[in-house]
């Protein structure tokens, strides 16, 4: 970027360039190439040093003609987008996200096969303007940031957070946000790493949101020891996940959890039992009978609280209401079922608590995106 004496319209033009060249890519096979050369050349304008797989997430080899014209159509029509005699020099803000939500759905996509992936960039010096980069979380997916050197820009709606202007931070993004980052200081870079994952059940109680009440809320990690330890464990994440060892995915889980674990460890006293004790007794009580037919009456009881009140206060504090944040629950563990086993949908619909296996399908794509047998198929 810096090579260029206008950054914003050079990377405004590759952006446009770009955005062509995936929708000839959604209208054609033949256009493939074409737009991975695109997007590594988009990559090496921005600068950044990436170790996410970007050329083999959005392999669109993965899709057929007729679910790549599917995916054009359903994108510029919530964009409001004509197909026919569209130019995007008429709407360059569309362009980004027009790439953004075609980005996401195959991001979705990896996620859901590989159920964690991780990251590091190096976002260079922020130019005036500089380009965001997009992030978000799929429906019952997490991601963890870690501002490891420098200082990253992150806003999320209204909410705006400079991560890492007072050391080494953490930042928890529940499921379903979306949020941009950028470098923010025009001088250093910023080192960040990520990791995206579908959490098992045993971790719920280490999950602590990043985004209260709208508000980004970052976790400075003081111990330089401990800083030093999360970047050595994510540095080894990252070679683990290239290793292709067939333990990869359960080392790569392993680490990850150990990470969590020492910021859990690093919170004062206060802020670990920051939970109102009615929403931790919900909490266990749902990890502990999500595969019965409970009741928002039944949890309120067992947790010493009103059904109203106890609804209202746990999605204040765990971002999801009751029922549905048991059902993600149930979708997590049918997800290992159907990755981790041979066992029929329906016996895995039952395990998790639904004796329909059309409803349980039906939930299941509605929380998830993909049908079960999409995931038992390795389709998604």
């Amino acid at each position: 970027m810096s090579a260029s004496p206008n950054p914003s319209l050079h990377t405004r033009g590759a952006l446009i360039s770009l955005a062509n060249a995936l929708v000839a890519a959604l209208q054609s096979e033949d256009a493939d190439t074409a737009f991975l050369e695109q997007t590594r050349q988009f990559v090496d304008l921005l600068g950044d040093t990436l170790t996410l797989p970007v050329t083999t997430m959005l392999n669109l080899d993965q899709l057929d003609l007729e679910a790549r014209h599917e995916l054009l159509a359903e994108t510029l029509e919530e964009l409001g987008l004509p197909l026919a005699g569209l130019n995007w020099h008429d709407y360059p803000e569309l362009a980004m996200q027009f790439q953004s939500r075609v980005w996401a759905h195959f991001y979705h996509r990896f996620l859901l096969t590989h159920q964690i992936v991780t990251s590091h960039i190096e976002l260079l010096p922020a130019p005036e303007p500089d380009f965001p980069r997009p992030l978000h979380t799929p429906a019952g997916s997490w991601l963890l940031l870690y501002a490891a050197a420098g200082e990253c820009l992150l806003s999320c709606a209204d909410s705006k957070l400079r991560l890492g202007n007072n050391g080494p931070a953490l930042l928890l993004i529940p499921p379903e946000c979306q949020l941009l980052v950028q470098c923010a200081q025009r001088d250093s870079e910023c080192s960040l790493f990520s990791s995206a994952f579908f959490p098992p059940q045993h971790w719920q109680a280490l999950l602590r949101s990043g985004v209260v009440n709208g508000e980004l809320r970052g976790e400075v990690i003081a111990d330089a020891h401990i800083a030093g330890y999360i970047s050595e464990s994510f540095g080894r994440i990252i070679d683990i996940a290239h290793s292709q060892s067939r333990h990869s995915q359960a080392l790569h889980l392993n680490l990850l959890e150990q990470i969590l674990l020492l910021c859990d460890q690093q919170r004062p006293q206060q802020q670990r039992e920051s939970l109102d004790r009615r929403v931790v007794a919900a909490r266990d009580y749902l990890l502990a009978h999500y595969a019965e037919k409970t009741t928002v009456e039944q949890v309120a009881a067992a947790a010493n609280a009103a059904p109203s009140t106890l609804n209202a206060l746990f999605k204040s504090q765990m971002g999801e209401n009751l029922m549905r944040w048991r059902d993600q629950l149930r979708m997590q563990k049918a997800r290992e079922l159907l990755q981790g086993s041979d066992k029929a949908v329906k016996v895995i619909a039952a395990e998790v608590g639904y004796d329909d296996p059309m409803f349980f399908s039906r939930r299941f794509k509605q929380l998830t995106g993909w049908s079960p047998t999409q995931i038992r198929d390795g389709k998604s």
